[in-house]
């Protein structure tokens, strides 16, 4: 069993594929710089500064930017591939049974659960998918990561989205005029249809000058499109590992509908949030012991598991 956590080598924690590396660096670049347009455009409208609620906004925002960079991180720094030094003692105590399957890549005799990626190239314990957003395997010892990056990039979203909304419908008039919501037709209607006095030339630059944004809403504006394309994306995410992590499993495992690991939703969250779960919410930094060490799994009915096992072989 694994008793230190593991760290990927500085070497391989830049992703191998271009399009992984730049999808991490965006993902990175636009966290920060939404952080910061809230911060100091939405913020100073919603509430007076030094406030009780602008100062618990701001405890909110800094909390959930944090744990979504630091669950990032780390999820790309804890390493859940399978070390050769561990897997050398696993063979020598002779611990291996008919579970374990032969990798034909890396040439080694894989545990249960544990499948070859042909992205990273390499064997991963208990693998669940390969992220092009962190340019590794999600698997037994980060999926925890994993988990809390996409929770909190979905409730900072949310929220995010909520206070753009407060901005633009209810506080329009305040600070930034944001052109980009105000509509030409409504200005001609206003004193200027049937004016004989009517000046064709000013008027039409008023108008261009209504339809132009400024620095401030072109900024906000891209801003707003990130949230929303964030909240989609991380709900998506939600919904889509949310089956896969109440029955216990992976995703190869969910595929086949194999439940063979199913021990309850506490346990089950438990697998990968680890023994102190109950407090891993607060920081990605709080360490929390798994019960299993990726080598072993024993099934929930042993006696209906010759099959589903046999069929993990393959993968």
């Amino acid at each position: 069993m694994y008793k230190k956590m593991r760290f990927r080598s500085l070497k391989k924690i830049w992703p191998k594929a271009k399009m992984e590396r730049l999808i991490m660096t965006f993902v990175v670049c636009v966290v920060l710089a939404v952080y910061y347009i809230l911060m100091e455009i939405v913020l100073p409208e919603l509430s007076e500064y030094g406030t009780p609620i602008y100062i618990f906004q701001r405890v909110l925002a800094l909390f959930c930017a944090s744990n979504i960079l630091s669950n990032l991180v780390m999820c790309i720094l804890v390493d859940s591939t399978i070390d050769p030094k561990c897997m050398r003692d696993q063979l020598e105590r002779g611990r291996n049974n008919e579970d374990w399957h032969k990798c034909d890549v890396c040439r080694i005799l894989a545990p249960p659960r544990a499948s070859h990626c042909n992205a990273c190239d390499v064997c991963v314990l208990k693998r669940d998918h390969h992220c092009i957003v962190t340019g590794c395997c999600i698997g037994h010892a980060n999926y925890r990561y994993f988990f809390y990056f996409v929770i909190y990039l979905f409730l900072s979203c949310l929220i995010s989205l909520i206070s753009s909304f407060i901005f633009i419908f209810v506080l329009r008039g305040g600070k930034y005029q944001f052109r980009l919501l105000r509509m030409p037709v409504p200005y001609l209607q206003k004193n200027h249809i049937g004016n004989y006095d009517f000046d064709v030339n000013s008027n039409i630059m008023e108008i261009f000058d209504l339809g132009l944004p400024g620095r401030y809403e072109l900024v906000f504006a891209v801003a707003f499109t990130m949230i929303c394309i964030g909240i989609c994306g991380a709900g998506y995410m939600i919904i889509e590992h949310w089956s896969v992590i109440k029955n216990g499993s992976i995703c190869y495992e969910f595929k086949f509908q194999n439940f063979l690991y199913d021990r309850g939703l506490r346990r089950n969250f438990e697998s990968f949030l680890g023994r102190r779960m109950k407090w891993t919410w607060i920081s990605a930094f709080i360490p929390s012991p798994l019960p299993q060490d990726g080598f072993h799994w024993e099934p929930t009915d042993e006696d209906e598991g010759g099959d589903d096992r046999a069929s993990e072989k393959i993968i």
